[in-house]
Parts: C-alpha cells; sequence; structure tokens
C-alpha cells in the first residue's frame, strides 16, 4: 500500500518521536546528556537537576519512552484502516500529549526561570506537528450527511 504524503509526514515525525524519546531515556540513564546543555538557558542537566521532572513518581522522559511508540501505532492503525491518518481518530489522542506538554513548559518557564530542556522541546514540538498533520487529514475527510442535508426523498 503506498502512503500518501500526510502519511509519510506522520509516520516519519511517530518515528523521529521514538529516536528523540529513546535518546532522551538514554541520556537519563547513563547521565551522559553533555551533548544537550548548549548553554545555560538550554541546559538538559539543569532542568533533570531541578528535580520537577517527575509526574506520580515517574520520571518524564518514561512518558516520552511509552508515548511515542504508542503515537506510531495509533497511526499506523489509523492509516491501515483508513488509508490516512484520520484526524478525527488522532487529534483527540494527540492532543493527550499537547496537554502534558503545559506542564513541563510551566516548570521551564516559571519554575526554572527560562531554562529549557532542548531534548524535551524537540518531543513538544513533535506531538504538535503530529497533530497538525492529523488536523491537515481531517480536512480531507469526507463530511457525514446529515438527515437536514440530506436530499429529500419522493412525497
Amino acid at each position: 500500500m503506498a502512503l500518501d504524503r500526510l502519511s509519510r509526514a506522520y509516520v516519519a515525525l511517530a518515528v523521529a518521536g521514538v529516536a528523540i524519546a529513546v535518546y532522551h531515556g538514554y541520556g537519563e540513564l547513563t547521565y551522559s546528556l553533555n551533548s544537550c546543555s548548549l548553554t545555560r538557558a538550554f541546559s538538559c542537566q539543569s532542568v533533570f537537576a531541578s528535580g520537577y521532572t517527575t509526574v506520580l513518581g515517574v520520571e518524564f522522559w518514561v512518558y516520552g519512552v511509552v508515548w511515542f511508540p504508542v503515537v506510531l501505532g495509533v497511526g499506523l492503525w489509523a492509516i491501515k484502516r483508513y488509508g490516512k491518518p484520520v484526524g478525527s481518530v488522532l487529534v483527540p489522542f494527540l492532543m493527550i500529549g499537547n496537554i502534558f506538554t503545559i506542564y513541563p513548559w510551566y516548570i521551564e518557564i516559571k519554575l526554572l526561570n527560562g531554562i529549557y530542556c532542548p531534548v524535551c522541546i524537540s518531543l513538544y514540538l513533535v506531538n504538535y506537528l503530529l497533530t497538525f498533520v492529523a488536523l491537515a487529514s481531517r480536512s480531507q475527510e469526507p463530511e457525514e450527511e446529515s438527515e437536514v442535508d440530506a436530499p429529500a426523498g419522493p412525497s
């Protein structure tokens, strides 16, 4: 089955999300994210060392390592079933990830006074772009015919 442009974009972004999330997890586990600390303001290590990077006792990187493979799987399922990354299926699902990013943004902007994790930001952007692709796909979905719009039958 040949994939259309939006399907290819969705799969490529989801695979990139998986790769970045795995890189992030590996860096956290091995304490090797020195390459991610670019300046004082853009420093993964400063963010990770802040003590603010857990939700319900689980480190943020674990959520990414779980989230992006699930995003890829759900997207592939939608593409297989509908022929494209159907927005009406994927947008509500992807909004969970977008809503989750509010808390890390709050940490980086407010609690850490403008210290940002470049790897984390790249993961947020991947999720936002996946949502954009799903929304673009939604604009191509056929509209359902309602009873009001249906042609009148013989009287």
